[in-house]
């Protein structure tokens, strides 16, 4: 089911959509042009394809996504200009489906360790939503201003806010290296990325958190839908402004590396290369009614149509709201109305 929620049109509207162009004009220019690096390109996906089928990544999801062990999990009380904040740390060495690039992997230290604030102290009998950054953001101060904290805190919904590998804390270098250039790089991010919110799932639960969810935006909205394919035990996900699939995210905006005579074979070979880490690809794990889409309407980068597709996957309720990916106007109302049918259908409490 799909849910409109329009405010009227204005000239917000226009500059939404304006800057949403710019940033995907932009993007365009970052697409792979050399011809003759196709048949390379193309051995690397088979070469990759291989790989992940001799771990059995492929045939058992169990090492694809492996359930993490025991972990030591760090807690302190951020500086006194942020008192009333914890920030959780721990350990994240995931074990990589590609043996051959864990030194260089493992060589980003800052990204060896996961990272959740928790603005609220006591989670004990709460509803906590973890909250997951877009591409290139992720640093604390930056996300309690990009996100509605205070309207979800009015919703009852405490926020634990996590950053994603190689982005915020975690990286000195900007824009993010991944995702990126390097295919098995981007696998094992993703790989890495649902690693540490089942730890942190299960680290709230510990706590005592009554309900736990996730809600990303942008990148973290493609996380979500893929976590909803991994991991049960989570009770509301929101993927919100998702990329619901990099493939078509790529084809849309002609990041497709060119290949001349041979493009619709490097399209479906990254399509195929892809489908290890596509929630599109994967059967959800989640009920429908634990599950809502969100999209702005004018978004160029993740649209509505893509937001659509991953609705129809999950079986989910999928509301479109009226602001884009950059300027999001409108998305309080969209929030209340995913809330309010988590309500109805109990999986969130009655107010």
């Amino acid at each position: 089911m799909e849910i409109i929620v329009r405010p009227p049109g204005s000239i917000t509207d226009h500059v939404a959509y304006g800057m949403d162009g710019f940033v995907v004009s932009q993007m365009m220019k970052l697409a792979p042009s050399e011809e003759e690096s196709v048949a390379e390109r193309l051995a690397e996906f088979r070469a990759i394809q291989v790989e992940l089928a001799e771990t059995g990544a492929l045939e058992d999801d169990s090492v694809m996504y492996p359930k993490p062990g025991h972990v030591e999990i760090s807690k302190r009380l951020l500086a006194p200009h942020r008192v009333g904040f914890h920030e959780w740390r721990w350990p994240s060495h995931h074990p990589l489906v590609f043996p051959q690039i864990e030194d260089d992997y493992r060589s980003r230290r800052r990204n060896q360790t996961a990272r959740l604030r928790m603005l609220k102290l006591k989670p004990r009998g709460s509803t906590i939503a973890i909250i997951i950054n877009g591409f290139s953001s992720g640093h604390h101060i930056v996300e309690r201003l990009m996100w509605p904290i205070q309207f979800f805190k009015r919703q009852g919904i405490g926020a634990a806010l996590f950053a994603l590998p190689f982005h915020g804390p975690r990286t000195r270098v900007f824009p993010p290296e991944w995702p990126g250039q390097d295919l098995r790089m981007v696998i094992e991010g993703f790989r890495q990325a649902v690693w540490e919110l089942r730890i942190a799932i299960r680290a709230l639960r510990q706590q005592g958190a009554k309900r736990v969810g996730v809600i990303g935006m942008s990148l973290g909205g493609f996380t979500t839908s893929l976590l909803g394919t991994v991991e049960p035990d989570v009770d509301f996900l929101i993927p919100y402004v998702p990329i619901g699939s990099i493939s078509d995210f790529m084809e849309d905006n002609d990041l497709v590396p060119e290949a001349g005579d041979r493009q619709e074979e490097m399209r479906l070979a990254f399509r195929k290369h892809m489908n290890v880490i596509s929630p599109l690809s994967r059967p959800s794990v989640l009920p429908p009614e634990r599950v809502t889409v969100i999209s702005g309407e004018l978004d160029r980068l993740a649209s509505v149509e893509q937001g659509a597709r991953l609705a129809e996957h999950f079986g989910c309720r999928h509301v479109v709201f009226r602001g884009a990916h950059l300027i999001q106007t409108g998305r309080a109302r969209a929030f209340g109305e995913a809330f309010a049918d988590f309500r109805r259908n109990r999986t969130l409490p009655r107010r």
